[in-house]
C-alpha cells in the first residue's frame, strides 16, 4: 500500500462517497455473478443513510479507504456479533491492495476489542479473496434482499487468536 493510500474512520460527511464505491462495487463486481433481479434488489437497499445510522452505532465501526484522495472503499463491522457486514472497494483500483488493507484493519479492530473470530457472509464473486485471506467457507447461505429475492452467498470465519 503506497503512501497515497490513507485508512481512517469514517466521518458523517463520507457517506455519500461510501455510498458512491459500494453502488460500482455491487453493479460492476457483483454482475458477473448475479442476475439482473438480484443485482435491482441488492442496490435498491443502499443509501447514504444507511452509513450514518452505522456511525451513530457505538457497536459498529465503519472505515474507509482514502486512494489518491478519493473514498474507493469501507468495511462496516459489527463488534457486538464478530461480523464483518461489508467491505467493498470501487472496482476500477481493484488489485492495489485496498481490499487487504481494509480486511486487515478490521481484523486489527476485531481482536483489539477482545473477539477471537470474525465472520462473514460472502458475496459468490469474493469468496477467493477471503480463502486467500485466511478465512475458512462454513457452507451455502442466502440473504434476503426483499420479500421475493435472496442472495446466495458464503458463510466464512477466521480465527483471529491462536
Amino acid at each position: 500500500m503506497s503512501i497515497i493510500t490513507h485508512l481512517r474512520p469514517a466521518r458523517l460527511d463520507d457517506c455519500e462517497h461510501i455510498f458512491n464505491a459500494h453502488e460500482y462495487a455491487v453493479r460492476y463486481t457483483c454482475a458477473r455473478t448475479y442476475d439482473s433481479t438480484v443485482l435491482a434488489a441488492w442496490l435498491a437497499l443502499l443509501g447514504p443513510q444507511s452509513y450514518v445510522d452505522t456511525l451513530q452505532n457505538p457497536d459498529k465501526a465503519l472505515w474507509i479507504v482514502d486512494y489518491k484522495g478519493h473514498i474507493q472503499g469501507f468495511f462496516q463491522l459489527d463488534l457486538r456479533e464478530a461480523q464483518l457486514d461489508a467491505l467493498y472497494v470501487h472496482p476500477f483500483v481493484h488489485n492495489q491492495g485496498l481490499g487487504t488493507a481494509l480486511l486487515q484493519r478490521a481484523e486489527t479492530l476485531a481482536a483489539a476489542a477482545g473477539l477471537g473470530l470474525v465472520k462473514l457472509y460472502a458475496s459468490l464473486n469474493s469468496v477467493a479473496f477471503y480463502q486467500i485471506n485466511g478465512y475458512q467457507s462454513l457452507g451455502e447461505a442466502a440473504l434476503p434482499l426483499n420479500k421475493t429475492v435472496t442472495v446466495k452467498c458464503a458463510l466464512m470465519r477466521k480465527y483471529l487468536l491462536d
